[in-house]
């Protein structure tokens, strides 16, 4: 059987080859097409970028390439009322090492401290500093030096080998040292603790820390700015339009004279006082002319971080030393018995040199017979002050007292101030060891007991004495803003018989030979409330007929002056303190008032205030 032939295969059909030629080309012609519509893309989006918004690209790549960096203002200067400058800005330079690099050379802590100017005794500190550094931290900068002497620049950078760097930061000039330090302040770098209560400040700032230099921080510091720093640290363009030049400090005016200052100072160190304080001020304006604290330091050495303030030189007495004011006090009681009962104010005591209260004698300086209100102020005579304390109660006694800003801050922009104390009767019943006790109203009407003010309060207490009862605000810094004023509830017809007995009573004290109207005081600085006989304070010594039946225990005195001068006229109100061993210190506070006026007077006369 035969078998079937097999099945011819099919043959298709193909295209072809220049059918297929042509369909590559097609293809082709579609790529090209796209890729040259994506590459037209592309370009038009370039010159999209570089054209339309290249400046904006350019600038944005800068910032990228930028750091912003703080740029300090500068300080404003304080000058004084003449224009002369009291504190100023300055350029100071401090040196830094990395202790790997000193530590590795045997002999570069000797050059090191040759460099530097130092001392053996620093040179040793200097070793040691380095020595104890933490291995973590040796390798980098750490400051050897602060404040570089200008003449040791050269000789520090002749010590390459060293690496010494050599930054510069701010600083502050004060070019009357010591004259009236308290007043004008100084300044150190900020704190933790002020970073947190402003957080406007970094570290490495620096801020006033007393004074006007605190007071009136804000004003003196300015407002910062800001540049950027390239790679380089190179700053670029610190103004407009990428970044804000700062803002310089205002200036500062102060009411002080420097040359009266000078003559307060000269006058404390002739008479070799070495603890106190005074005040000179402007009874019409309450603008303060001198003030001092003794004892004193010199900014320029706190600024440049090379001492510190010996003990109690740092505390400004003239507002932050509260003291029993003594007889100082008497025209201010004389006043309040004028106002409460005249007629009792015009009966005569009989002074025999101590006044009975109980089973205790309140001391008088001496006797004096029969006295009135002048006489009494005149003469000094405690007694009769002890009668009318007792007649009229504590309550009346240190009510005008305090009319006249006794016993309160003054409101002075110096910084910190006390405000002293002119107890009520309510208060010795709250206090420790009360309760009230008749005594306490005699000490307080002779300014002794727990009374306490503060010079600068008793000085505008003067001042209000002598221009007719208005108590102003003391002021530190020129203003076009009178200082406030108050005007205390009293007769023109008391304040004139009370300065006419000051008057009286300065021509009287040894020393003065200014036309004054002013008395003295004296007391200590113990707390203390009823006294037996031995221990009752008095402003001068015991009486001789009537010793008394201890010895009086001398503590640390407090020697007091008010006054204002010129007696007819008042221009200027003065209160001195003050302090040492003596019961007879106030005769040394006596001739630092008038050292001090007469220097006022004489410029007057000179033109120059």
């Amino acid at each position: 059987m035969r078998d079937d032939p097999a099945p011819i295969p099919e043959v298709l059909e193909t295209a072809s080859a220049p059918d297929e030629r042509e369909h590559l080309g097609r293809r082709v012609r579609g790529m090209a097409w796209f890729a040259g519509a994506v590459l037209l893309g592309l370009m038009a989006r370039g010159v999209h970028l570089q054209v339309v918004h290249g400046a904006e690209h350019a600038r944005r790549l800068e910032a990228a390439s930028l750091k912003r960096v703080r740029l300090a203002p500068s300080r404003g200067v304080i000058r004084d009322a003449r224009g002369r400058v009291v504190a100023e800005d300055r350029v100071a330079v401090d040196a830094y090492v990395v202790p790997d690099v000193v530590l590795g050379r045997g002999d570069a802590v000797p050059r090191l401290a040759v460099a530097l100017g130092l001392d053996d005794a620093e040179r040793d500190r200097l070793r040691h500093t380095l020595e104890t550094v933490p291995p973590t931290r040796r390798a980098q900068w750490i400051l050897v030096r602060r404040d570089v002497a200008p003449e040791r620049v050269p000789a520090i950078r002749g010590e390459r080998a060293l690496r010494i760097k050599l930054v510069e930061r701010a600083g502050r000039h004060y070019p009357f040292g010591s004259l009236g330090a308290h007043a004008v302040g100084y300044m150190n770098e900020v704190s933790p603790t002020d970073i947190a209560k402003d957080p406007g400040k970094l570290p490495g700032d620096r801020v006033g820390r007393t004074g006007v230099e605190r007071a009136q921080d804000r004003a003196l510091r300015g407002t910062p700015g800001h540049a950027f720093v390239a790679a380089s640290r190179r700053i670029v363009d610190p103004v407009a339009p990428t970044g804000e030049a700062p803002r310089a400090g205002h200036d500062v005016t102060l009411t002080l004279d420097m040359e009266l200052e000078r003559a307060l100072d000269e006058s404390f160190t002739r008479h070799e006082q070495r603890k106190g304080a005074a005040v000179l001020i402007d009874v019409h304006t309450g603008r303060v002319l001198a003030i001092t604290s003794r004892p004193a330091f010199d900014p320029n050495l706190l600024d440049r971080g090379v001492a510190v303030p010996a003990a109690g030189s740092e505390l400004d007495r003239a507002l932050q030393e509260s003291e029993p004011p003594g007889s100082t006090i008497k025209p201010f009681t004389a006043l309040a018995a004028l106002a409460s009962d005249r007629a009792a104010a015009e009966h005569p005591v009989e002074c025999k040199g101590f006044y009975p209260l109980g089973l205790r004698l309140f001391r008088c300086t001496h006797t004096h017979g029969r006295v009135d209100l002048d006489h009494a102020l005149a003469e000094n005579c405690s007694v009769w002050f002890y009668d009318q304390a007792a007649r009229l109660g504590l309550d009346a006694i240190v009510g005008k007292a305090k009319q006249f800003g006794l016993g309160a801050p003054t409101g002075i922009e110096m910084g910190r101030e006390l405000a002293g104390l002119v107890p009520s009767r309510a208060w010795f019943e709250r206090a420790d060891p009360g309760p009230f006790r008749a005594g306490h109203s005699l000490n307080a009407a002779i300014g002794l007991g727990v009374v306490r003010v503060t010079p600068i309060q008793l000085a505008v207490a003067y001042a209000a004495l002598a221009n007719g009862g208005t108590v102003r605000t003391p002021q530190i810094v020129v203003s076009d803003v009178p200082a406030p004023a108050r005007q205390v509830d009293v007769e023109a017809a008391d304040l004139a018989r009370v300065r006419a007995a000051l008057r009286a009573r300065a021509s009287e004290l040894p020393g003065l030979q200014a036309s004054v109207a002013g008395t003295l005081g004296a007391s200590d600085s113990r707390e203390f409330f009823l006294m037996p006989t031995a221990y009752i304070e008095a402003e001068d010594a015991p009486p001789d007929d009537e010793p008394p039946a201890r010895p009086i225990r001398m503590p640390e005195t407090n020697g007091w002056f008010a006054g204002f001068a010129p007696a007819d006229a008042p221009e200027v109100a003065i209160v001195v303190l003050v302090q040492g061993r003596s019961f007879a210190d106030h005769r040394v506070a006596t001739a630092i008032a008038d050292d001090t006026l007469r220097a006022y007077f004489a410029g007057k006369e000179r033109g120059s205030r």
